[in-house]
């Protein structure tokens, strides 16, 4: 009877033994519970919104139309404010062309606006663009600029340049209006070169005449780009007006 409940509790003691042995054993590991994410439906979420594409630069101006009458008008020149608005054009190879002849080509004593190939691109890019056109007695074409801009007057709220190009706009902040000799400002100067360029502008800003007229908060330096308009001077025809502004928007 001993020797059989010896047995018993040597199987017991050995079973035992063999859980123990094996709970031991490396790389046994309890069951990790693996939870997947929920299944959702794309259309319960809100889509990112996508900007639309800009729409492209729908000039104000019929530059079309303009150029079957004459494909030497390229811009058009406008100061808000004031009667001032006309095309600009420039003849490929006649610099002098549009002092006599108006914007469709035509013979006028009035003249147009207008930039020389010689010197200017047709797109404004250059340091500086000057576009000429005549002081006429009735206020047309640039007759109104000294008027507006001369000495003491107040051009705070006519103090900008509009010009139009098929691709875009361009607008520029008058900040100088001066009488000046009738030297050729792009011939005289390499506004290419910073040293020429500031030998421009310290002229400018060192008329000493009581027709000079400024807006000192707007002033510009060589890394501007400038549009000058320029006309005869009424009290020495010999000489001319400037209204000089600079670029402070493009678009689009």
């Amino acid at each position: 009877m001993k020797k059989r409940a010896y047995l018993i509790a040597g199987i017991v003691c050995a079973l035992l033994c063999v859980v123990f042995l094996i709970k031991a054993l490396p790389g046994r590991r309890a069951p990790v519970e693996i939870i997947e994410p929920p299944v959702t439906d794309p259309a319960d979420h809100d889509p990112i919104p996508v900007e639309p594409d800009p729409l492209p630069y729908e000039s104000p101006v019929d530059f079309a139309a303009w150029q079957e009458k004459n494909p030497d008008v390229y811009a058009w020149l406008s100061i808000p404010g004031t009667q001032i608005s006309y095309p600009v054009v420039q003849h490929p190879s006649l610099d002098e062309y549009y002092l006599n002849h108006d914007a469709t080509g035509a013979w006028a004593a009035a003249g147009a606006l207008f930039t020389q190939a010689t010197f200017n691109s047709l797109t404004f890019e250059d340091p500086v663009t000057v576009i000429y056109g005549h002081r006429q007695n009735d206020g047309t074409m640039f007759g109104d600029l000294q008027p507006l801009y001369l000495g003491d007057a107040d051009f705070s709220q006519i103090n900008e340049i509009v010009i139009y190009l098929p691709e875009g706009e361009q607008h520029y902040q008058i900040f100088a209006a001066v009488p000046h000799s009738n030297e050729h400002i792009l011939y005289m100067y390499d506004f290419s070169q910073k040293e020429s360029y500031q030998k421009f502008l310290d002229g400018v800003y060192a008329t000493a005449d009581s027709a000079a007229n400024f807006d000192m908060s707007a002033a510009a330096d060589v890394t501007d780009r400038l549009v000058i308009l320029s006309t005869c001077l009424k009290t020495n025809r010999t000489n001319r007006f400037l209204v000089i502004g600079k670029l402070v928007e493009a678009l689009p």
